[in-house]
Order: structure tokens, then C-alpha cells, then sequence
């Protein structure tokens, strides 16, 4: 599985998605490298890798909310869908990248189907912001 992998992390009130590129992520030790593009401009990178650092500890939010909008989880769910779908994975497969394997587990045969129409939505609504539906976002 050489290659772009995406490390997903997620707490209740947080997600942070990282690119890695190298050897299968799953059983390899890998490195996070930090790409500094505005040096020496770098308080901006600084924060997000004290945020990544607090979510991987686990420690709580401290003052305000931090979390997502509703809307940017739908835009940030529906861009990883897409490109999980575009690799070639199932409905099931970015279900679990997205929301754990527990849940998938627990809520994946459901009779409503809530949770495989949210991933198909998802996959849908990516495709559209592919084809030209992120204009929408920038007006």
C-alpha cells in the first residue's frame, strides 16, 4: 500500500486529517513531516501542530468550542469520501474511516440505513464540489 495514505484523528469535538506518504501507515512506523510554506511566517503552522498534538493527547478543549460547523463537517466528510471512493473503497470502508469502526459496526445494518445514505450523500455531494460545486463556497 505505498503511496498517499490519510490519517484520520477524532475526539468528540475534533478532527484533524493528515496526509502521509510512504509505506502502509497501518502496520509501518511512519514520520509526520510538517511543511512550513510561509518561512519564517510560521505561528499560523505552529497552532495547528499544537492543536494536532492536544487532539492526540486527548486533552480537552480549553475555552472556546474549537469544533466544526455542521457545514464544514459535510464539506470535509464529503472531500474524504470522495477521495476514499476514488481509491476504490466501498461504502462500508469510508463508513469506518469516517466514523469508526465501533459505530460502523454498531449502526451499518440499521433498517433505516441511516448511516450508508450518509456515506453515499457524502460520496455525491464530493463529486459535485469536484465537478464545480465548490464555486458556490468562494461566492
Amino acid at each position: 500500500m505505498d503511496g498517499e495514505q490519510h490519517l484520520l484523528l477524532r475526539d468528540n469535538d475534533r478532527v484533524a486529517q493528515v496526509r502521509c506518504v510512504g509505506d502502509d501507515i497501518r502496520i509501518d512506523p511512519f514520520v509526520l513531516e510538517i511543511v512550513i510554506d510561509d518561512f519564517p511566517n510560521v505561528d499560523s503552522r505552529q497552532h495547528l501542530i499544537r492543536r494536532l498534538a492536544d487532539l492526540y493527547r486527548g486533552r480537552r478543549l480549553s475555552g472556546r468550542s474549537g469544533g466544526w460547523t455542521v457545514e464544514a463537517m459535510r464539506h470535509r466528510d464529503a472531500l474524504v469520501a470522495l477521495d476514499l471512493r476514488m481509491e476504490g473503497r466501498s461504502y462500508r470502508q469510508i463508513a469506518i474511516f469516517l466514523y469508526g469502526e465501533k459505530a460502523v459496526r454498531r449502526d451499518w445494518t440499521n433498517p433505516d440505513q441511516t448511516m450508508k445514505n450518509r456515506v453515499i450523500r457524502s460520496v455525491k455531494r464530493g463529486q459535485r464540489m469536484m465537478n464545480g460545486g465548490y464555486r458556490k463556497l468562494l461566492a
